[in-house]
């Protein structure tokens, strides 16, 4: 769905209704941006500097290593990846915080919006069931999660059976 095209809110909410995805081109999040970050994040996770950064466990904030990773739906063997979870009040490395705070209110916006869209072309039955306005759930939230991964190279000592990410359900209403 062209994000520039007069009916692309409508033709993305259909897109998610018919096939579960909606998928963008054109949209307000540069290429560059992302690249960049991809660079920047990847030269973190393959040095020891991750280390500093372990998870916490009660705020889900920080590195999550491999041996922490999750296990797919259907599967027994751990996805092989890394990842680090970005909250704007969480731990993260100081290096890295400007830019990855830039892409995640960049992408909070986007969603806001995209809420917005699915809000007002969901079905009317639809409609009557939200408890608030779906682009509310997210303005003003702390709580909306930017998960960064790595995947790690291989080295032929994996366990049978892993691999880097099994097929999976997401338990969001959108992922961005």
């Amino acid at each position: 769905v062209d994000y520039q095209a007069e009916n692309a809110a409508e033709l993305f909410v259909e897109s998610l209704r018919t096939t579960g995805f909606g998928v963008l081109k054109n949209h307000p999040i540069s290429q560059e941006l992302v690249e960049s970050i991809y660079d920047n994040w990847y030269k973190f996770f393959t040095s020891d500097r991750k280390e500093e950064f372990h998870y916490n466990t009660d705020t889900q904030d920080g590195y999550f290593p491999p041996s922490v990773s999750e296990v797919a739906k259907g599967h027994s063997v751990k996805d092989i990846k890394e990842y680090f979870h970005v909250y704007p009040w969480g731990q993260m490395p100081e290096e890295l915080k400007e830019q990855i705070m830039d892409y995640y209110n960049r992408a909070n916006a986007f969603a806001e919006e995209l809420l917005g869209w699915v809000e007002a072309h969901a079905p009317a039955e639809v409609q009557e069931k939200f408890s608030v306005a779906l682009s509310d759930m997210i303005n003003g939230s702390n709580k909306t999660l930017l998960r960064i991964l790595h995947y790690p190279p291989m080295t032929g000592d994996e366990e049978p059976g892993a691999i880097r990410a099994a097929a999976h359900e997401d338990i969001n209403l959108l992922t961005v």
